[in-house]
């Protein structure tokens, strides 16, 4: 399990998905249209050097004398006194004598362009002297290449689109991973205080209203006998110390919310002694444990288990999971610590019902929930269900941040829960 949380297959995963969309669009769009904004140009400038290398070559072809000295690519017709040279291989449809006509009568130069033969040519027709000279070129080829250079335009922007956008697809995931594992964690602190605080505020409450109610009792103030006095007396203490007993609850509760708001936050390591820990997390539930009538044991045959991590951090390990086999116990509760390999080795077990079948791998799951029924007795009816808060899944996101790993499974004596920690030893230890 991962102290880090991922918003897959949720709410935030579906947000992130279409933030990202939405992002990778805008900059897909804007490369585009930047891309068609250039190609565009490009597109516009060649052509009009096309248009001026067609111009200037009619105008230098005009200038000739005679039909036979122009280049191959350019048709020339010469109108003098009725009489009309032609360039070589005239093209039909060539020369326009409509145009001839026109500026022989009156002498104005004319353009324009003539199709023949399946082909387009641009004209240009004007007076030189006693002459009238018609200069035509073929446009076919430089179309052609106008056409090709635009689809080689239009086909390296949609390329040049669809690149962008999955390389920015990738990218704004990746940009908005961080805020959305942000949203992710606030909107997990507010359900895991709404879970887990509504309950012992609620009791607490009433604790406090119930002792309030015995301290403000106007029968309190009437003097009355010495075993009367003493038995209220002591009915107010009662009520104090559960009042004081839910405001511990509390604050345990309070210090795993923290803990876990943010996972992300870099874990402050040192080296630390397991079985100390262990030691001082015994001392603290055995209380509770005589309260149930329970036997809490500890066994830690070896007294240098050290690992590295944080002094309380590793003191929640130890607690989470006492207060978790406490909860299910039928008469012990055996913590032990040591080693394997190079591993220290943490495990608590209870002789309660253990998991249901097939829900061990769920039992470190943020408020997993199953039902269990006692072996043996048939009637699925009368199952219990069995509930995990917050307590579990914050052991396995500190065992996580020191590089460790958590495992349910069935006790070594074959009946009963056994929860396994396993963190590297000093030295060996991978700081996530």
């Amino acid at each position: 399990m991962s102290g880090f949380p991922r918003p897959r297959g949720s709410r935030e995963e579906a947000e992130l998905r279409r933030a990202s969309l939405r992002l990778a669009a805008l900059f897909t769009a804007l490369m585009v249209g930047l891309l068609g904004l250039g190609g565009l140009l490009v597109y516009g400038i060649v052509a009009t050097q096309t248009r001026q290398a067609a111009e200037q070559t009619l105008e230098s072809a005009v200038r000739n004398d005679s039909p036979r000295d122009v280049p191959l690519d350019v048709f020339l017709a010469v109108y003098d006194d009725g009489r009309l040279a032609v360039s070589r291989d005239m093209p039909a449809g060539l020369p326009d004598e409509q145009a001839l006509a026109e500026v022989a009568r009156d002498g104005t130069s004319r353009r324009g362009t003539v199709s023949a033969g399946g082909r387009t040519y641009e004209v240009l027709t004007a007076r030189r002297g006693p002459d009238v000279v018609q200069a035509a070129v073929d446009t076919n080829e430089a179309a052609e290449q106008l056409r090709r250079l635009a689809w080689s335009l239009a086909v390296s922007v949609l390329t040049a689109g669809i690149l962008a956008g999955a390389v920015s697809a990738v990218a704004a995931r990746a940009a908005m991973r961080p805020l959305a594992e942000s949203l992710a964690l606030q909107r997990r602190f507010v359900a895991d205080a709404s879970h887990e605080l509504r309950t012992p505020l609620t009791l607490l409450s009433t604790r406090a209203q119930l002792l309030r109610r015995r301290l403000a009792d106007p029968r309190g103030q009437e003097s009355g006998s010495a075993a009367d006095e003493a038995a209220k007396q002591e009915a107010a203490i009662k009520a104090a110390d559960d009042v004081v007993t839910d405001t511990k609850v509390l604050t345990g509760i309070l210090e795993d919310l923290l803990v876990a708001a943010d996972p992300r936050q870099p874990a402050t390591t040192e080296p630390v002694s397991l079985t100390a820990v262990a030691r001082g997390a015994v001392g603290l539930l055995q209380p509770e444990a005589e309260r149930r009538g329970l036997a809490l044991e500890l066994e830690a045959p070896d007294p240098d288990v050290t690992v590295c991590g944080g002094q309380a951090a590793l003191q929640r390990i130890f607690t989470a999971l006492g207060d978790n086999a406490m909860d299910y116990a039928r008469t012990r509760v055996r913590v032990s610590v040591g080693r394997s390999g190079r591993e220290a080795v943490i495990a608590v077990e209870d002789d309660g019902p253990g998991f249901p079948p097939g829900f061990s791998s769920h039992a470190f799951d943020r408020f997993a929930s199953a039902r269990d029924s006692e072996s043996g007795t048939g009637n699925e009816s009368a199952a219990a269900p069995r509930h995990y808060g917050l307590g579990l899944a914050l052991v396995a996101e500190i065992a996580a941040r020191y590089g460790g790993t958590v495992r349910a499974t069935t006790a070594s004596e074959g009946r009963g829960a056994r929860l396994e920690v396993r963190l590297p030893l000093a030295g060996k230890a991978t700081h996530l």
